[in-house]
């Protein structure tokens, strides 16, 4: 096991081939069993970052041709397909990522069958969710589909998310989390199965963006709060995501990383930041203007968004947020990106308006530098 924490110490520290080495002696020393699964599964990970897919995957395959039911292996498969686009296959494999929270609620709703894609024409069916608040952002777009379909879709949602998802989805059919009326539906659906279910292929184009729209009230509220457009270019920025989330190491910026921005454009940048980390120091001369102390929820978010040229975001709600409102966002990824990013390609089907940046080490330095240089382009 030893041979496998340090091939996961190399893996983060960029230093490959050792990974490689490590794997493969552990799988010399245990070629079965859960050590050999988990090597396994960290050689795949880190042949797809060396650019060997095949190799990827086989490695993966492997895992679970040991162990086949390892909810890892099988979520290890699902990320290499989705970061190659390969949709259809990777969401049975994806499905792994949730099963927690699918076992969740299922203890919830003991009496209720989770739609599992069949006719529901004339059905009452809840869209419940377990995940952050960008995934939600992210799987709002298929609420409409659903409709199609000729279901009622009724939605819970947290109380920061109210206002966007009502604008989104429909005022009558959305509560807080955990307290839509048992009578008000007839079957449930997880969020994050909604792109299986609705038959998502990942084609560029076919997202339906822009599907969220700033609330008109709050829009003109807060340009009375912004300063007035002085002929520079509106930036918000967002660096850090929830700090609970597993991978929030890899994902969160420092502040001071983005120092090398102020200086390649001429522009009002406005923090988009909210929760604990709002309040970080920014770097010298960086011209901040601070307001997550005055944004209360997401319909506020919005509202500023609307008002922006370009965001710049790391992977955050608020990215999801810009793409899904169709304003411009530039997505700072780090050098393993959650499964919807491709590893390589600097657009995604998910939003038209996004552009994609990639980090090839732990260190922001490389990929704030090729920010600096897009906005000077810009």
């Amino acid at each position: 096991m030893l041979h496998v924490y340090r091939a996961c110490a190399y893996d983060e520290l960029g230093q490959l081939p050792g990974a490689v080495a490590d794997c493969e002696a552990a799988l010399q020393l245990a070629p079965s069993g859960r050590i050999a699964v988990f090597a396994l599964i960290t050689l795949a990970l880190v042949r797809e970052r060396l650019g060997d897919s095949t190799g990827a995957r086989a490695a993966a395959h492997a895992a679970i041709a040991l162990e086949p039911a390892d909810r890892e292996a099988h979520a290890a498969l699902g990320t290499l397909l989705a970061w190659h686009g390969e949709y259809p296959a990777a969401w049975p494999e994806l499905e792994c990522h949730w099963l927690d929270e699918r076992m969740y609620f299922m203890r919830r709703f003991p009496d209720l069958t989770e739609w599992n894609g069949e006719p529901i024409d004339g059905r009452r069916l809840l869209l419940v969710h377990g995940q952050g608040l960008g995934d939600m952002l992210q799987m709002l777009r298929y609420v409409p589909r659903l409709r199609e379909r000729g279901a009622q879709v009724l939605l819970e949602c947290p109380p920061a998310m109210l206002g966007v998802v009502r604008a989104a989805c429909g005022s009558d059919d959305v509560f807080v989390t955990g307290t839509a009326p048992r009578e008000r539906f007839d079957l449930f659906a997880r969020m994050m199965a909604l792109p299986r279910l609705c038959g998502e292929t990942g084609t560029r184009g076919a997202s339906g963006v822009p599907y969220i729209a700033a609330d008109a009230a709050r829009t003109a509220t807060w340009s009375g709060r912004l300063p007035p457009r002085d002929g520079r270019t509106r930036i918000g920025i967002a660096w850090a995501g929830n700090p609970q989330h597993e991978n929030d190491r890899r994902r969160s910026i420092p502040l001071d990383a983005f120092a090398p921005l102020a200086a390649a454009a001429n522009a009002q940048w406005f923090a988009l930041q909210v929760g604990p980390r709002a309040n970080d120091a920014a770097p010298p001369d960086f011209p901040l203007i601070r307001l997550g102390d005055a944004i209360a929820d997401m319909s506020d978010t919005a509202a500023i968004v609307a008002q922006l040229d370009l965001v710049v975001s790391a992977d955050t709600s608020v990215a999801h947020l810009a793409g899904a409102m169709g304003v411009p966002v530039w997505l700072l990824l780090p050098w393993r990106p959650d499964w919807r990013w491709s590893r390589a390609a600097s657009d995604t089907p998910w939003y038209p308006t996004m552009r994609l940046f990639h980090a090839d080490e732990p260190a922001w330095t490389a990929l704030i530098n090729d920010v600096a240089g897009a906005l000077r382009a810009r």
